[in-house]
């Protein structure tokens, strides 16, 4: 970043607006704006007896240190953050995506990523002030925030159930599932919702007719379906392409079923918007321009994909970017009302805070509004 320059005037007022300048410069350290505090007092302590011309000469000096000071190294100026992410997803890939690709380090920021497996996790370690934000479905946002908690949702990058449930292969159709065992990553979660609505919706009744176990991520689920410990599984592409040569059977398409859901969320603490507005600004501002390089850079994408996805199946990489980069990810990451009153009916029956409540008290739409706004997503698309 470039410092502004500050005019410096010779009068008895010229330290106090060297100060101001170097706390307002966000260009400047903090330890270097201490040592230019520090110097900025001896000169104005020592000012007193000076004559005026060495006056003059010190404060030439002190212009000179702020814009040496403004060259510290970017590095030194990134703002550390811990954001959580709770499936090893190509849903949740943008987060990753703009770590890799060094999007983060463009907008001053180095978060460091932790994976907690489960949305419940990664709520849990954000009310506790371990983590600032969580990427996760929208489902622990209404939840929380029915049960008091300050949680929003500030971003969305996907708005429906775009996953497929998977059989083993003497399970050929969905009705052949009564009895058996569905697994999803945890109760509560993104997985459990969606298995429960896409049953309903092909007529079974997911509380009487299956049991559902939560077993963990993506591949730890896999590996129960190939293991048998399960009939079926909810999973996303590359495994879709992975399970239909292995022989397993697809149950639901449920991109199919076209339900309105806020699946893949940013969420945060209004409270953290408060004290840390240009955070989470650029956060998001960092996440959409993760978003356009999940749409436009094919093969470093592609790379990324797969070591985040730990695989090399060029193939099934492919069928990724296609499904998921090109068709169903926003260009504009606004939280979806609809997929949250789709949260909020399927609350309603146990929880009565829920039938009175209404999406917009769930989002804060107001920082991917301003990119909007300024025309950042039209720039953006055409370069």
């Amino acid at each position: 970043m470039i410092a502004k320059k500050t005019k410096t005037h010779s009068s008895r007022h010229s330290g106090q607006a060297g100060e101001a300048s170097a706390t307002r410069n966000p260009g400047i350290s903090k330890t270097a704006g201490y040592r230019l505090e520090f110097i900025l007092r001896a000169y104005r302590r020592d000012g007193m007896r000076e004559s005026g011309r060495v006056m003059l000469f010190q404060m030439r000096f002190v212009a000179i240190l702020l814009t040496v000071l403004a060259a510290v190294p970017a590095s030194a100026q990134l703002r550390k953050i811990n954001i959580a992410y709770t499936a090893t997803s190509p849903y949740q890939a943008v987060l990753i995506i703009a770590k890799e690709a060094g999007i983060f380090k463009k907008h001053n920021l180095d978060p460091q990523l932790i994976l907690t497996p489960g949305g419940s996790l990664g709520f849990q370690a954000m009310m506790g002030g371990d983590v600032a934000m969580v990427m996760a479905d929208g489902s622990a946002a209404v939840t929380s925030n029915l049960a008091g908690a300050d949680v929003v949702i500030i971003a969305s990058f996907l708005n429906t159930f775009p996953y497929s449930l998977i059989s083993i292969p003497e399970v050929k159709r969905v009705e052949q599932l009564v009895g058996g065992k569905v697994a999803i990553s945890r109760f509560g979660s993104a997985t459990d919702v969606s298995v429960r609505m896409s049953l309903a919706k092909v007529g079974l009744n997911p509380d009487k007719d299956v049991t559902i176990l939560q077993i963990g991520t993506q591949t730890t689920r896999f590996a129960a379906l190939q293991s048998k410990q399960v009939q079926a599984t909810i999973i996303t592409p590359p495994f879709t392409l992975t399970a239909r040569k292995q022989g397993y059977n697809t149950l639901i398409d449920m991109a199919q079923l076209n339900i309105p859901f806020e699946l893949t969320a940013l969420l945060t603490r209004k409270a953290y918007i408060k004290t840390q507005p240009e955070t989470v600004r650029d956060v998001v501002a960092a996440l959409a321009d993760a978003v356009h390089f999940y749409k436009r850079e094919k093969e470093p994408v592609l790379k990324i994909l797969s070591r985040y996805l730990q695989t090399t199946d060029r193939e099934a990489l492919e069928e990724t970017y296609r499904e998921i980069a090109l068709k169903t990810v926003p260009e504009k990451p606004y939280p979806t009302l609809p997929g949250i009153q789709t949260i909020l009916d399927e609350l309603a029956p146990k929880n009565p805070k829920a039938k009175a409540s209404r999406p917009e008290d769930f989002v804060d739409s107001s920082f991917v509004k301003k990119l909007d706004d300024e025309g950042y997503f039209e720039r953006l698309y055409k370069k």
